[in-house]
């Protein structure tokens, strides 16, 4: 674990231009369908972190070619049309929901193929019986347990997809039901996966996804029931896949401007974007955030004669989630009371992302009331300084938990770029700040260089 960083307040308007890394959850779920396709396919904008790593490094031990240029953000990778080369690996999944469940589906397609997963403490703990029991039920696929049933380490024992019907529990993530639409369609008989409930933001994006790599639209009936014809991946149109810019990183600039003010251009975000995290830019453009949205390009800015407008609020966060704690994190800059719904999945992720920010505002000073699938908040910007004023007393900063979340770092991070005592010092400090590598390595450093003054 690395030492706390103290984040340094920013004093001006920010003005900046900021290329964002690309999106982890497009890029690892390109890289599957690239390996499931025939050929070679090439990533641009790619995502080079902890969690795109790891899923580069099993497809290399399960045989596939692939070859990385991180300074132009290129990963390129030969499939094999539905085959996996190695018939045994041992992989680690480290902490990457992504890669374990991708991976886990994935690897049931290759009749008498052996492998052994396993993963980070925390990953030991994050729910995949959803996934597990279908693939059981498909015949695609037996496993046998070396600790809790369900959940890792264990072996898969690959029996190839044979058709069939199957209802899949995808309410602790809608990467269970991701992973076998990219990975089920590669067997010889039609699959039906019902899929009730299931939240429907990234399983959009798989859809779409699925289609540049020449899949037909997934036909989907009313009851929720997913029917998945046989097919062969093919390259994307000219062997080229860009990645979108990550919105849920973009989240934290845009509370930044809001913030401080000023003007910040996000170059590779086109007007409709395939991520539901595009919805934040709504959420605080009702707090005065200004966005243009042009056909490459979003335009951020905020008047600073415009104070950031308050009053109670009430946000369903359901279908873009990974941004609630970047408004939480704000919420003592934003006045009024607010009720954060839809969030209950949220406890089930890299940590309990429900209790992880009640017990950090809390200990800001923040009145949190705590339900299983929201967050009531009533900001108090006096109880901050209250706080942070006791913590520089006593020779401290005021120091916030991540729960080696890279989320709880970066939302965090932009609270304590304002200046909360007009003096230009540090008052709160971000432990781990290294475990933003899951996501966005730099994120410190493009912090840091917004600070102009």
């Amino acid at each position: 674990m690395s030492d706390p960083l103290s984040i340094q307040p920013i004093l001006q308007p920010i003005d900046a231009s900021l290329s964002l890394p690309g999106s982890k959850s497009i890029t690892n779920r390109a890289l599957i369908l690239a390996a499931l396709a025939e050929g070679e396919t090439t990533l641009e904008g790619a995502l080079f972190s902890r969690d795109t790593q790891i899923m580069v490094q099993a497809l290399r031990q399960l045989g596939f070619r692939c070859e990385e240029d991180a300074e132009n953000h290129r990963i390129t990778l030969r499939g094999e049309g539905g085959h996996i080369p190695e018939k045994s690996a041992k992989i680690d999944v480290g902490n990457a929901g992504t890669a374990a469940r991708f991976l886990t589906a994935f690897l049931a397609l290759q009749p008498g193929g052996v492998y052994h997963l396993d993963g980070d403490d925390a990953m030991r703990q994050r729910p995949m019986a959803g996934l597990i029991e279908a693939l059981r039920t498909l015949h695609a696929a037996a496993f046998d347990f070396h600790g809790e049933t369900n959940h890792f380490p264990f072996t898969v024992k690959a029996q190839g997809y044979q058709g069939g019907t199957c209802t899949v529990d995808a309410s602790a993530s809608s990467q269970i039901l991701s992973a076998l639409l990219l990975a089920a369609p590669t067997g010889n008989r039609p699959v039906h996966l019902a899929a009730p409930g299931v939240r429907p933001a990234y399983i959009e994006i798989t859809q779409k996804m699925r289609e540049s790599f020449g899949a037909p639209l997934i036909s989907e009936d009313p009851s929720e029931v997913f029917s998945l014809q046989p097919i062969r991946y093919c390259q994307p149109k000219g062997g080229l896949y860009p990645v979108e810019p990550d919105l849920s990183a973009a989240s934290y600039f845009l509370a930044l401007v809001l913030i401080h003010n000023g003007r910040i251009t996000l170059p590779g975000i086109g007007p409709k974007p395939m991520q539901g995290d595009a919805a934040f830019a709504e959420t605080l453009g009702h707090h005065g955030l200004q966005i243009e949205r042009e056909q490459a390009q979003w335009l951020v800015r905020k008047d600073g004669t415009r104070k950031i407008q308050l009053e109670a609020r009430e946000i369903n966060f359901n279908a873009y989630s990974d941004t609630f704690l970047t408004y939480a994190a704000i919420t003592p800059l934003l006045g009024g009371p607010v009720r954060i719904t839809g969030i209950g999945h949220t406890r089930r992720q890299e940590t309990d992302r429900i209790s992880g920010m009640a017990k950090e505002l809390s200990k800001l000073g923040q009145p949190v009331e705590e339900a299983a699938d929201s967050l009531y908040i009533k900001p108090d910007l006096d109880a901050l300084r209250a706080h942070a004023k006791a913590a520089r007393s006593a020779g401290q900063l005021l120091a916030v938990e991540t729960y080696e979340d890279h989320r709880f770092a970066m939302s965090f991070a932009i609270l304590g770029t304002y200046d909360l005592f007009e003096d230009g010092q540090p008052w709160l400090a971000i432990k781990d700040p290294a475990c933003c590598g899951k996501t966005y390595p730099k994120f410190f450093d493009v912090l840091q260089s917004l600070r102009h003054d």
